[in-house]
């Protein structure tokens, strides 16, 4: 995370930066056993092995005491899939969905917090959801600032 105050007052207005890169391995072997299926030969186990990788940018902005406004996107990278002896059997996957969001926020008090967010996800191929969230956020009881 990256943070930045214009003359050191993150109280005034603020900028944050905040990422992440993930990546994952599998290894191992598979059985395909179409069984169900007419003409089928029979289970067969192979290696398997397959990659994939995702990350996300965020940045929010308070440009004055009460108010922020945000972007956030993320990507998933299918990857690439061995699926050994089995490969002629299998579908590859080749789609690498996607979301992007924006985001406005008013902060009347430290308890409470209205947030008004933009949405579009693409997590299934061919098809984009395009989302309007209208959030209200409040905290109620004691807490680190003021004991009752």
């Amino acid at each position: 995370m990256w943070k930045w105050a214009p003359n050191g007052n993150a109280t005034r207005s603020n900028f944050k930066l905040q990422g992440e890169y993930l990546r994952r391995i599998e290894a191992g072997n598979l059985t395909y056993d179409a069984a169900t299926l007419p003409a089928a030969s029979g289970p067969t186990t192979g290696r398997y092995a397959a990659t994939q990788s995702g990350w996300y940018v965020q940045g929010i902005y308070q440009f004055s005491p009460y108010w922020r406004i945000g972007w956030r996107t993320e990507r998933l990278d299918s990857g690439a899939v061995d699926y050994g002896v089995n490969d002629a059997k299998l579908l590859r996957p080749d789609y690498a969905p996607a979301r992007s969001a924006l985001m406005f926020d008013y902060n009347p008090s430290e308890f409470s917090r209205v947030r008004l967010q933009f949405a579009q996800d693409k997590a299934r191929q061919g098809v984009t959801d395009n989302q309007i969230f209208l959030q209200y956020q409040m905290s109620l009881g004691a807490h680190g600032a003021h004991k009752f």
